[in-house]
């Protein structure tokens, strides 16, 4: 959804007095339920109000009962200027940034996507918000582990970590970008025995196939290589589910090699 930028427009006292309220907690998204709690008022009035402060350029529908307060220091022609990340934390919950959006926000890759990837507990349709397309992934329980705080300015998101981003990657390689962007994370600096206890906590062989192919193909040298061979077992496993569906097998690792990782 892409809004077109409009000459603000008049602001009343309540109006002014819910931004001001929801502003004053840091925040710049909000929901139809905060608003209510804010302003103690409910239906048909606050609709109104909201549909007015919409109209008027204060703040912008992102999807149903949610709102972005646009920015005062945009002027009288305000745009959207928020980080998606913050939009994020408000479409889902639970919820953490991951997959390609994490390993983009580490460093750890250059492509620049207009996806922001956001792994939460159930399924939801994808989102487009401005020039950004929300992707949410939906994870069981026992998955959703690995995530920490992260801070834009003084608003506060969930990311996983480097090695749940890792792992995660490997899991669900089409939401990585690929295995060739997902290797480039072994050039960081990572805690190998919580890499190998987030694999095996996940509970799927193709992860610790994946996981073992990978530091052979790179030569890192760690012992969790071994210990990650010890649990190989069943048929073969695609390296990338991005990549064809043939290619050739490797039998120490139960995969088949069908795309070429840069060492």
């Amino acid at each position: 959804m892409k809004s077109k930028i409009r000459e603000r427009g008049g602001i009343g006292k309540l109006g002014a007095r819910l931004l001001s309220k929801i502003s004053a907690k840091e925040k710049e998204v909000f929901t139809v339920k905060e608003a209510e709690e804010e302003l103690g008022m409910k239906g048909g009035n606050l609709r109104k109000l909201l549909f007015s402060l919409n109209r008027n350029g204060w703040v912008e529908r992102i999807e149903r009962g949610k709102y972005l307060i646009l920015p005062l220091e945009a002027g009288a022609k305000p745009d959207y200027g928020t980080h998606p990340y913050i939009i994020a934390r408000k479409l889902a919950n639970p919820y953490y940034i991951g997959f390609a959006s994490a390993l983009n926000y580490y460093g750890i890759t250059e492509q620049v996507g207009r996806t922001i990837y956001t792994a939460t507990l159930k399924s939801k349709l994808p989102l487009a918000f401005h020039s950004e397309n929300y992707r949410f992934v939906c994870l069981s329980k026992k998955r959703f582990f690995g995530v920490r705080e992260e801070w834009i300015g003084n608003l506060k998101f969930n990311i996983s970590d480097k090695e749940k981003t890792l792992i995660d990657c490997l899991y669900l390689p089409e939401y990585g970008g690929g295995l060739s962007e997902t290797a480039k994370t072994f050039r960081e600096k990572l805690d190998y025995e919580k890499l190998y206890g987030y694999a095996v906590r996940m509970k799927d062989l193709a992860v610790l196939k994946r996981l073992g192919y990978l530091l052979d193909i790179l030569k890192v040298k760690t012992k969790i290589k071994g210990m990650l061979l010890e649990k190989i077992a069943g048929g073969y496993c695609l390296l990338d589910t991005c990549g064809a569906n043939e290619g050739k097998k490797n039998k120490k690792w139960r995969v088949i090699e069908n795309v070429e990782v840069e060492e």
